[in-house]
């Protein structure tokens, strides 16, 4: 037996919106450890939604890479960490792995 998909409430994605804008504003201006609690706040929303989790990957890598360039090596481990506990592999296809693997990449290569 599947279990259905639910939409996720308009209140969900907006304040995942919100969340995600914010987290990418920090990013832009190099803040990355002010953004890991919003990170973490963002990885905890719908955690059984497979495609939100998908987008969440995404983010998280384009995160860490944008960390690692910066020299923010803590702040892009931490992401890392945060993914991998909050974040189903269950949920993440081939290219959402294949993302966080090269982020992960980008990492200890530092």
């Amino acid at each position: 037996m599947h279990a259905v998909a639910v939409p996720l409430d308009p209140g969900t994605v907006h304040r995942f919106a919100m969340l995600e804008r914010a987290v990418k504003s920090f990013a832009k201006t190099g803040r990355f450890d002010e953004s890991l609690k919003l990170v973490e706040e963002m990885l905890t929303i719908a955690p059984d939604d497979a495609g939100l989790s998908k987008l969440k990957a995404r983010l998280a890598a384009d995160l860490v890479n944008q960390a690692v360039q910066a020299q923010k090596i803590a702040a892009a481990a931490q992401i890392v960490e945060l993914v991998e506990a909050k974040i189903p592999a269950a949920h993440l296809g081939p290219p959402e792995r294949e993302h966080l693997a090269k982020a992960k990449d980008r990492l200890s290569s530092m």
